[in-house]
């Protein structure tokens, strides 16, 4: 069964500002070890070893930049950045870093220092890249991105659970932040929804209006079009052959109404209504653009003065989801219709 909250909390990771962040620490790691082992051996202008230093530095600094513009609502240099990496670390193990490291630094720079910045960079690539590309490929004219607008350039069904798994444990990187613990439960905002082509009204992460049986949740960003959601239909394992062992599944996209998924509640002394509007609240007020979850949670708490507003929201469960429960609104107080 599908753990939606382990997703949902991935995904926020993934696009946080202080993700961002993290990687640009882990960057100057790298820049500095570098620096230090080029200095020592008196190779700092040998072949392209500047230009590597160079490399580093603007990633940190553009990492930096992009980790401030997304606070304010803007992902696009922080998806450029991260797109871009790829190219730079290929022509970086091109040059003849043999002739002055030992195998053991060669190995901690291609195998330690350019792969965790490619793990990075690949995973703020991917989480961003459908909130900023798929309505343009879904909707486009242009035959080039018609042919690929069944494509899933995000985390195809629960895959981001397995990047995060693979990544984190992988690497043993003291950068890479954890997720929250305890672990934060999460609920569908069913007051707030968007549709495929629509203006996103709310960044953080959305559930569609599909269900996640073959689908995904994802992230969407304020003042974008909507994407639409991923179907797979077929798997990794389905299309694996002898010549191409991990193929990316299959995927088909549909149009689909999105819903916010949200903090939950506390389970007792918190009207429903009320706990969703200060989480709208705290979202326009306290950040403008994506707070983490536990930042949410807060702000929330701070809001639950504001009025009380009919937002009914659900549960996430399992592959779907179902209506709170009347435990929650038990010991909430009387409404009054007339307000």
């Amino acid at each position: 069964m599908r753990n939606i909250n382990l997703e949902a909390a991935i995904w926020y990771l993934f696009t946080s500002p202080e993700f961002f962040e993290k990687a640009a620490l882990d960057t100057d790691s790298t820049l500095r070890w570098f620096e230090n082992l080029a200095v020592s051996r008196n190779v700092s202008n040998f072949g392209r070893n500047n230009q590597i230093y160079d490399t580093f530095k603007s990633l940190g600094n553009n990492l930096r930049r992009g980790s401030a513009l997304a606070r304010l609502g803007d992902y696009q240099l922080i998806f450029d950045t991260a797109r871009s990496f790829t190219g730079s670390a290929r022509g970086m193990l091109e040059q003849p870093l043999h002739s002055w490291m030992t195998e053991k630094e060669h190995h901690e720079f291609e195998w330690v220092r350019i792969s965790r910045a490619t793990a990075y960079t690949n995973l703020i690539k991917i989480s961003l890249h459908n909130a900023l590309w798929g309505a343009e490929s879904y909707f486009s004219q242009d035959l080039t991105c018609q042919n690929r607008r069944n494509d899933d350039n995000g985390f195809p069904g629960s895959k981001i659970v397995d990047w995060y798994n693979d990544e984190a444990n992988y690497y043993k990187n003291p950068f890479f932040p954890p997720l929250p613990d305890p672990a934060i439960e999460y609920v569908v905002d069913k007051s707030i929804s968007c549709h495929t082509g629509n203006e996103v009204p709310w960044t953080g992460v959305w559930y569609p209006g599909t269900g996640l049986q073959n689908h995904s949740l994802t992230f969407a960003i304020k003042g974008m079009r909507m994407q639409p959601v991923y179907k797979v239909i077929k798997t990794t394992e389905e299309l694996r052959t002898e010549t191409r062992m991990f193929p990316p599944p299959e995927t088909v996209a549909i149009a689909t109404t999105w819903n916010p998924v949200i903090p939950a509640p506390p389970k007792t002394h918190v009207p429903i209504e009320l706990w969703s509007k200060a989480a709208s609240n705290a979202q326009k007020k306290a950040y403008g653009s994506q707070p983490t979850p536990v930042q949410l949670a807060d702000t929330i708490e701070s809001e639950m003065s504001c009025s009380v507003l009919d937002r009914p929201m659900v549960i996430l469960y399992g592959d779907g989801y179902r209506n709170v429960s009347s435990d929650l609104l038990q010991s909430a107080p009387p409404r009054d219709k007339a307000a």
